[in-house]
């Protein structure tokens, strides 16, 4: 019985695993690049923009995109078949259009369907102003405007359904009691790919069934896998439905932007101005590439249940695709629903979501040259590629080399090889509809050596202990917790090195090391704790009840070193609470409001400093000179407004007194 169980698990399992399938997403049909707002001439050149135009990442579309059978279209990028006449029954309400779909024969099928709001949207071409007219001369016809009904219900408001407007592409929410377009559809996958089409439509993710041939209901195109998402730990994930990547945070820079800036802070993080979690080819995501996260059965996000992303947004997300028919816009996702819809490049400010990865296009382009030294090639150095792609190779015996496959845009090109600098030490190429050649560099020898050594103590390393470089180059590093030291990248010449930590004398005090065409090692040196001897002048002082001020001097090695405290709350360091070799404890005493006399000491270098502070007379005010005295220590912060005061009533009465 156990095996029964195990054997049915194992089969679900694998059945599972089987049917979830990668796809590979298509272009979305733009060519063209723009600028960023309304202009009187919109199009712009397309390299170094990073707008989908330039990159246009996907799979190409096949040629002819579309064929043509009786009264049927197949197409041939993602194998879905259509009805030739996009308008068959005429507007009508979402119930009606189903019902009308299930029960249509024609072409010799009966398993016609609506669509779902995948398969409807993936007719959409965004390098067209409106995709209803390019459709009509694709093999099509009758291809309205409005909107075309989809079998997916928008789950947020459930009495809507999705739809898609042919006029320009946008895919929107509408109430299924309103009469609409509907262009009946069949064929396609059901979970399994179909390796016959080189685009794959996917499950939208509703599994909810609103009505009969719904998009719940039938759950057409590729399942999705199990996971759905790979968290890399890194602050990056692949989406394992279309193997692309994107940051995990999905709002990285913590606020919205308008387009230009969106474009600008992608090719920020591929130059290094921003964090790029370690990759240099992050773009804005088409159109097609950031509508593949939607998940149509969720919102407030409609992303898939269990995702890993964080900081989403339930606001529009900037693609790279402009709005072709007003190309002061570009189309962005909100991930609230799902809306795919167009927002103004200059004034709508939306969130950056980067992406990498995928299908992208390799170029026909070449950046190649020659390093040479003293006049001949010079093998073996490696030359990266920086700019709008990045890549790296190495000189061959001839000192030539050469970079592929690049597409318009602008790049620097830098050599490097240890013992040899280069001139210029890196060089701008921009490509521009033609090959780059003679690129070349000049190499110099600059052969480096080292200096290495040992410091010990009793035999044992001494770990921490200064060691500086001098001569015909300089340089300071300490020793690690083996004592040992080293210095790099020095040329042939003369140097000193010196050894240097408080407490201890180093024997010899330095050496002399010359390179010359070799590491030198073994510079080693021995350290002994030094015995230090401390002596304090003055030893004592003594002050009258004004208080005053004081300083003491410690004589002791250099490298010795010592501290000062006060053991008397009315006693305070001012100046020298610690210090090494010889130095000053300066000091001051606050004044003594007792009548009694008073003893308190400092430490200072592990000495006893006595202070001795007489007490305040009875008769201490009783001359002019006492009144004037008090008056100065008050001046001198050593008295008190009131002590002035009360020294000056002592005056007066012992005066009138006698």
């Amino acid at each position: 019985m156990k095996k029964i169980a195990v054997l049915s698990l194992l089969v679900i399992f694998l059945t599972s695993f089987a049917f979830a399938g990668t796809v590979d997403l298509p272009k979305t049909g733009q060519t063209k690049c723009y600028n960023s707002g309304e202009t009187e001439i919109p199009e712009i050149p397309c390299a170094g923009t990073g707008q989908d135009g330039e990159i246009q990442a996907g799979v190409n579309w096949p040629s002819p995109r579309f064929k043509v059978s009786g009264d049927v279209v197949t197409d041939n990028l993602t194998g879905l078949m259509w009805t030739m006449n996009a308008n068959l029954p005429g507007e009508m309400t979402w119930d009606e259009a189903l019902v009308y779909c299930n029960n249509l024969t024609l072409g010799g099928y009966s398993d016609w369907r609506l669509p779902n709001v995948n398969e409807l949207e993936s007719l959409i071409n965004a390098n067209e102003l409106s995709p209803a007219d390019w459709l009509n001369t694709r093999g099509f016809n009758n291809v309205q405007a409005p909107h075309y009904w989809s079998s997916t219900t928008n789950v947020g408001y459930a009495d809507n359904a999705w739809v898609v407007y042919m006029d320009q592409g946008g895919v929107y929410g509408s109430y299924k009691s309103y009469s609409n377009y509907v262009w009946p559809v069949r064929g396609g996958q059901q979970d399994l790919p179909d390796s016959t089409y080189p685009a794959y439509v996917w499950k939208t993710g509703q599994t909810t069934r609103y009505a009969t041939g719904d998009d719940g209901d039938l759950e057409k195109g590729v399942a999705w896998p199990s996971p759905r998402f790979a968290d890399h730990r890194n602050g990056t994930v692949t989406d394992n439905l279309t193997g692309l990547m994107w940051t995990k945070n999905a709002n990285l820079l913590g606020d919205a932007m308008f387009w230009q800036q969106a474009l600008d802070y992608v090719k920020g993080m591929n130059n290094g101005t921003y964090p790029n979690l370690g990759f240099t080819d992050w773009r804005l995501p088409n159109r097609k590439e950031l509508h593949s996260l939607t998940d149509w059965s969720r919102y407030l996000p409609a992303l898939p249940s269990g995702h890993p992303f964080t900081n989403v947004q339930c606001y529009y997300y900037w693609s790279s695709t402009t709005f072709a028919d007003s190309t002061g816009a570009a189309w962005g996702v909100m991930m609230w629903y799902g809306y795919v819809n167009y927002c103004g490049k200059s004034y709508n400010p939306a969130y950056v979501w980067p992406v990498r990865g995928g299908q992208v296009d390799v170029s026909q382009y070449s950046i190649s040259g020659n390093v040479t030294l003293s006049g001949s090639g010079l093998t073996g150095v490696t030359i990266t590629l920086s700019g709008d792609s990045a890549d790296s190779t190495t000189t061959d015996s001839s000192g030539n080399y050469s970079f592929t496959g690049l597409s318009n845009g602008t790049y620097t090109v830098t050599p490097s090889k240890s013992g040899y600098t280069f001139t210029p030490s890196s060089r701008a190429a921009t490509i521009s509809g033609a090959n780059q050649t003679g690129v070349n560099f000049t190499a110099s020898s600059t052969a480096t050596y080292s200096i290495s050594g040992t410091i010990t103590l009793s035999s044992s390393g001494l770990n921490g202990v200064t060691v500086n470089l001098s001569g015909s180059g300089s340089g300071s590093t300490a020793t690690d917790s083996s004592g040992n030291y080293s210095f790099t990248g020095l040329s042939n010449g003369t140097y000193t090195v010196t050894p240097s930590k408080s407490g201890y004398t180093f024997t010899p005090s330095s050496r002399a090391v010359t390179i010359s065409g070799a590491n030198q090692t073994g510079v080693d040196f021995t350290a002994t704790t030094v015995p230090c001897d401390y002596t304090i002048s003055p030893t004592s002082q003594s002050f009258s009840s004004n208080g005053g001020s004081g300083s003491v001097s410690v004589t002791t090695q250099s490298e010795c070193i010592w501290t000062a405290t006060s053991k008397a709350s009315w006693i305070t360091i001012t100046s020298g609470n610690s210090g090494t070799g010889d130095g000053t404890v300066s000091y001051s005493v606050s004044v003594n409001t007792e009548t009694s006399q008073r003893t308190g000491t400092m430490t200072i270098a592990g000495e006893t400093f006595t202070v001795t502070q007489e007490g305040t007379s009875t008769t201490e005010c009783s001359t002019w000179a006492d009144v004037v005295a008090k008056y100065q220590a008050y001046k001198n912060g050593q008295a008190t407004l009131r002590d002035v005061i009360n020294c000056y009533r002592e005056w007066k009465g012992n005066r009138m007194g006698r």
